[in-house]
């Protein structure tokens, strides 16, 4: 991985969920686009992660863009942006909590 991909996930660790739940969705969008237009150097970056992988595993944001890679834009837009607040009420359905 890049030192620059690297500094980049790093810092999204400050941004709000909503703002995290849109940078995955963006770079889903993204890597979906690099698929269709560029499958040689898509294969080589493809070998160089599963290298990276056999030596550590999967980090949280590969969990999570294989959580995302096949939902479409749109749909990602309509998740709840309080989730941490009201995650009783997404969870257990109880009333949601006034703040």
């Amino acid at each position: 991985m890049s030192s620059r991909l690297t500094e980049v996930i790093e810092s999204a660790e400050t941004l709000s969920i909503e703002d995290q739940l849109n940078l995955i969705a963006h770079l889903a969008q993204r890597l979906n686009h690099a698929r269709s237009t560029s499958p040689q150097s898509l294969q080589s970056d493809r070998i160089q992660v599963q290298i990276e992988l056999n030596k550590k595993g999967k980090s949280i944001w590969q969990i999570a863009e294989d959580f995302v890679k096949d939902i479409p834009l749109e749909e990602l837009n309509k998740l709840p942006t309080d989730g941490a607040e009201q995650h009783d009420h997404y969870i257990y359905g109880t009333v949601k909590i006034e703040s």
